[in-house]
């Protein structure tokens, strides 16, 4: 009992002591540096909030925040440059494509609540990367944002093709997508799906190789690559694949448009022509560099009879042939170009006499080089079926026309510049330049 007095009147002793040596002073300690939640807000800041946190109720989290990221993986802090050139691309790519077609309120309704940002990837024991992840519908991980480079239409697809996977994951958990989706390509589906081929997972019906992973990643695989490629690219690719491959796929697309449309009453063509609006806006692709089978279009519609924006040289040879023509008991209706593999292609009109419509063909060879610059030749071997035949009988007729595209080189580009539209789509009007004139010109719309 003594001990304890004594010990207690210690304790009171040194109580009465630091009470008495109190002082008034603050600490000399920056607690922001302990604390991030205490902090000024800087101009990234304030922009995330008038373009992301008012408008739609979502935060963006850059300052690094290591338990909202995978434990006991190694991950760069995002630069806080690199966070309002990658959130505007966001902005532009997805959420306001969605606005056009779906209303200005669906990102409000249906999207994540939080993105946080990493500025390298995650990288994976089985030598895959991750780019992005998404949880509970709610937040959305972007990596590599250090990378990231909005000039850059292989950087904005990289970082954009992410969030629309992860939304359709989202859109899925708000609606689920059909049932017997899961069916079409059943027992494709592996867990070591980074050993497999590409070639080998379209043959099978799966647009990539993480598409096998299981049938949500299928699907959302699918919605992501369909609004990323664009119509073209993507029709170009199952185009290629093994009649099989192909039925599959198209039967996953009509999944994915049926989808839209019944779930949130979206008409998921014109959402993917809206993305790739967007994407064009960065890089317009070019269209000497999509013609041909696998890659885009194979084929060029005109009917120069109403086109009424070809050019003066060529609507003139047009009328002259089509004058020809009518002298000899025929009319002239149209004209289509079919681009085929190796070069090859088939110039086609087609004309009638009465009640009766006519094709004639004519091969040819079109060689196009690094410069978009295209070459007509004739080709030296024709076949003798009926539609080669018809054009030995009109070709005295046509050959105004015929002579305008073997006696000129062209350059292959949009007329967007002179008849304003979308490129890039379906429908979109292509025209042959000539080189020596650009105001000498052939258009159509593009087609496959």
């Amino acid at each position: 009992m003594k001990n304890i007095i004594q010990t207690g009147v210690v304790i009171l002793f040194i109580l009465m002591t630091l009470s008495s040596c109190k002082k008034e002073e603050k600490l000399n300690a920056n607690l922001s540096i302990i604390d991030k939640n205490i902090i000024d807000k800087t101009p990234t800041d304030l922009w995330l909030d008038e373009n992301y946190l008012k408008p739609y109720n979502i935060e963006t989290k850059f300052r690094y925040d290591r338990f909202e990221l995978t434990l006991g993986k190694n991950v760069t802090p995002p630069l806080e440059s690199q966070v309002i050139p990658a959130m505007e691309m966001v902005k532009a790519v997805w959420i306001k494509p969605f606005e056009a077609v779906g209303g200005a309120d669906f990102i409000k309704r249906i999207s994540p609540k939080q993105f946080i940002l990493a500025g390298s990837a995650e990288y994976n024991s089985d030598g895959t990367i991750t780019l992005g992840t998404a949880e509970g519908g709610r937040k959305i991980v972007l990596y590599v944002i250090n990378s990231f480079d909005k000039t850059n239409l292989a950087s904005v697809k990289q970082t954009i093709q992410v969030i629309q996977h992860e939304y359709t994951h989202i859109l899925n958990q708000t609606v689920d997508y059909q049932t017997d989706f899961q069916n079409i390509s059943k027992g494709g589906y592996v867990a070591n799906w980074t050993q497999e081929t590409l070639a080998n997972g379209r043959a099978l019906g799966f647009i990539t190789q993480y598409a096998r992973a299981a049938p949500e990643e299928d699907y959302a695989e699918m919605s992501s690559n369909m609004l990323m490629m664009g119509r073209v690219v993507f029709n170009a690719i199952v185009s290629t694949t093994p009649a099989d491959g192909q039925l599959k796929l198209k039967k996953k697309e009509q999944y994915v448009v049926d989808y839209f449309k019944s779930a949130f009453n979206i008409d998921f063509y014109a959402l993917q022509t809206e993305v790739q609006n967007a994407l064009n806006n960065i890089t317009a692709p070019v269209l000497a560099k999509l013609i041909g089978p696998g890659i885009g279009y194979t084929t060029l519609y005109s009917n120069p009879n109403t086109d009424i924006s070809q050019s003066s040289e060529f609507s003139g040879l047009w009328k002259t042939a089509s004058a020809n023509m009518t002298a000899s008991g025929f009319t002239v209706n149209d004209i289509t170009m079919t681009f085929k593999a190796a070069n090859a292609m088939t110039l086609r009109y087609s004309f009638s006499s009465g009640a009766s419509v006519y094709q004639a063909d004519a091969d040819y060879t079109l060689t196009i080089d690094a410069a978009g610059i295209g070459t007509i030749k004739l080709s030296a071997t024709q076949p003798t079926t009926a539609t080669y035949n018809n054009m030995n009988l009109i070709n005295p007729m046509m050959a105004p026309v015929n002579n305008y595209f073997k006696n000129n080189k062209f350059k292959i580009d949009w007329i967007n510049k002179i008849i304003p539209g979308n490129i890039g789509g379906i429908g979109s009007l292509g025209a042959f330049y000539k080189q020596t004139d650009g105001s000498s010109y052939f258009y159509g719309a593009m087609g496959q």
